[in-house]
């Protein structure tokens, strides 16, 4: 498996005009890793979807719900539902968790999950956080969850702005997952530079990689 990146970047739920145009304008900008996550999708019309997409892009998607697609394009790796048991082996695993209990009793092995929201998200109104930041910086440093055997890479969902980065590291995140920060902006791939710019420029989560 290929190193992480810090910045994770997910579709918007539902298609957006010119989309895929945009997401080669994003890898272009420096885009490492892309959910494609539409729940309300049948796999024909994903299909069509990784049609359009380069063929040099296709390793840095990652894809939700439909596990068939990953073999079929060659991605990079498959987003587990939360019902879903992590039996197959992909070149990268994934899972969104939503509580401290569910990262104390990790016993899968995944290559990295997703953990939110930390703040109120952009995307999702009246979706806030339930635990603080402090609970889960203590989680964190504990010596029992930096000793755990099947700890992955944890990205921090939900809210997550330029500002919030340092915060974010501090409390011990390997990196953050994007959503509407860059898909709500009128211009998602300048809103995307500017994150990649602020990280660079601040060295937030670059010691972490």
């Amino acid at each position: 498996m290929s190193q992480l990146p810090s910045l994770i970047l997910i579709s918007p739920p539902t298609f957006k005009t010119g989309e895929v145009d945009l997401l080669c304008k994003l890898f272009d900008a420096g885009l490492k890793r892309f959910h494609l996550r539409k729940p309300n999708c049948k796999s024909e019309k994903l299909r069509e979807y990784l049609k359009q997409v380069p063929r040099k892009y296709l390793p840095n998607i990652v894809i939700h719900r439909y596990s068939e697609l990953v073999k079929e394009f060659d991605l990079g790796g498959y987003h587990y539902r939360s019902d879903e048991p992590s039996s197959e082996i992909f070149s990268t695993s994934s899972r969104s968790y939503h509580n401290l209990n569910e990262l104390k009793d990790m016993s899968e092995k995944l290559d990295y999950i997703f953990f939110g929201p930390v703040y109120e998200s952009i995307s999702k109104s009246g979706y806030k956080p339930k635990v603080p930041l402090s609970e889960i910086f203590s989680l964190f440093k504990s010596n029992e969850f930096q000793e755990s055997p099947n700890k992955p890479k944890i990205y921090a969902l939900g809210g997550v702005r330029r500002k919030k980065l340092k915060r974010l590291s501090e409390v011990g995140f390997d990196g953050v997952a994007l959503l509407g920060s860059v898909w709500g902006s009128r211009d998602p791939v300048k809103a995307f530079k500017e994150f990649v710019n602020f990280e660079v420029g601040n060295s937030v989560f670059l010691n972490q990689l």
